[in-house]
């Protein structure tokens, strides 16, 4: 009689080792996921007083920028880059040292690849006016699409409100993004 019982319940032991085993390695898997974190090289750029008139949003700069993903996943041992977010998109005024933002009152930063379309990972719509620097709030969007063949296009949007203070005003976005990552 305990031999019969003991066949019954044995199935029933041997699924739940297996379902724990399973959840387990999940576990695991997700405690073994890691973060690396990329700066991106600055996009540089310069504004000429001339080319703004008073109108809608107009296109600031627009680069293109490699990451050479094979590497990172070879350099690291991964299996492969999962989830990829900017940690900060931050602008700033290089020269004149005197100029401030008293002429931007809103931007926005947008990546893209070549098949894709525009995706915005950052935006700050009330520039403080008297900073040389603009943290631009992240949207939390995931581009690891964007930068999974390793080519693609950051482009910054803003709208100016003329006069400039400057003939010449040379800026510079600065911008992080964190892969998050597992190990072979």
């Amino acid at each position: 009689m305990k031999k019969i019982a003991l066949f019954r319940i044995l199935p029933l032991m041997l699924f739940v080792v297996a379902a724990v085993a399973v959840t387990s390695c999940d576990k695991v898997k997700d405690l073994a996921e890691f973060d690396i974190p990329y700066t991106l090289p600055d996009a540089r750029f310069s504004i000429d007083s001339v080319n703004y008139l008073p109108k809608a949003e107009q296109l600031l700069v627009q680069q293109t920028m490699t990451l050479n993903v094979d590497s990172i996943i070879d350099a690291n041992n991964l299996d492969g880059i999962g989830e990829t977010q900017f940690e900060y998109v931050r602008l700033e005024i290089e020269t004149p040292n005197w100029v401030n933002f008293s002429w931007l009152t809103s931007a926005r930063v947008t990546v893209s690849a070549q098949g894709l379309a525009e995706t915005q990972v950052a935006a700050i719509s009330s520039v403080s006016p008297d900073g040389r620097t603009a943290e631009l709030q992240l949207s939390n969007t995931d581009v690891s699409s964007t930068i999974s063949n390793g080519s693609f296009v950051i482009k910054v949007y803003g709208n100016v409100t003329p006069p400039l203070p400057a003939g010449t005003i040379n800026l510079v976005l600065k911008s992080k993004i964190k892969m998050t990552v597992q190990p072979l």
